[in-house]
Order: structure tokens, then sequence, then C-alpha cells
């Protein structure tokens, strides 16, 4: 019995452990490569069509010492300045993990690169958790305790 026990412990296991893995996303940012765009709304454009979830990742492809990525808070990303960089990556491909539900933003640092539109403002939302539909699944409410007649 306990040998069944185990068996059916790792299947879950192995189970859980693959389902994560299939639900998180490489999203390849630009679909190609990071670079240069042709027109400012590019990667704008991009992002607003892709739906970014926690635990998902980006991928920057650029070549080192022509590009570099870095995140930054919101006001680096509308000036395309670097006052406090959270995180610098100098050499593609950067895979960079979605770990919370929040907005990113991204910018480049080479030249003017920025303000020719290679930066990204993505979103990421957290998955919703199951809902709690109250069918005949749910479970009854207990009943009322008995009223104390005294004689």
């Amino acid at each position: 019995m306990e040998r069944k026990f185990r068996h059916v412990c790792r299947l879950v296991l192995l189970f859980a452990f693959s389902l994560g893995s299939v639900m998180a996303r490489d999203h390849i940012v630009g679909n190609s490569k990071w670079s240069i765009p042709t027109s400012n709304s590019f990667y704008s454009n991009w992002a607003s069509n892709r739906a970014f979830m926690v635990g998902d990742y980006l991928v920057f492809r650029f070549e080192m010492g022509f590009y570099n990525v870095v995140q930054v808070s919101k006001f680096d990303y509308e000036n395309c300045s670097t006052e406090n960089p959270y995180r610098t990556f100098l050499s593609g491909p950067a895979r960079v993990s979605l770990d919370e539900g929040s907005d990113y933003y991204f910018i480049c640092t080479i030249g003017n690169y920025c303000h020719l539109g290679l930066r990204l403002l993505i979103s990421v939302e957290k998955p919703e958790p199951p809902s709690q539909n109250n069918s005949s699944h749910a479970p009854a409410p207990a009943p009322a305790p008995a009223p104390n007649v005294s004689p």
C-alpha cells in the first residue's frame, strides 16, 4: 500500500512540475531582435498584442556591444534615462523572468536608441485564483443548533 502511495505522489509531483512549465511562456521581444525599430510605436504595438503573466519570460535577442537591455523605473522609461536602473543585461540573449504582477519598463542605453523607440513597457498580470462558485458541489452549511428548551 505504501508503495502505491509513493508512486501516486511521484505522479502528482511530476504532473505539477510539467503543468508549471507548460503554462510559462517565452516572449521573444519584437518577434526577432531587440534593435532600433522602424517606428517609435513598434514595441508598444508588439506588447499590446500579448498577454504577459507571472511566471512568463521576456527574451531579448541582441548583439553584445551594439545594444543592451536595462530595466528601469517609469520615470526613467519616460525620460530615456538611467538614474536608478534595476537590472542591466549587457549580453544577449537576455532572459528576464516576470515574477510579479506589475508594469515592467525596459530601455536601451546605447547612444540615443531609447529616443529612437528602443524601449518597452509591459503589464504583467497575476493568474486568477480558481473561482469559488456556489454550486451544488459547495459544502452544505452546518445545521443550526437545537434550541435549549427547559421545562
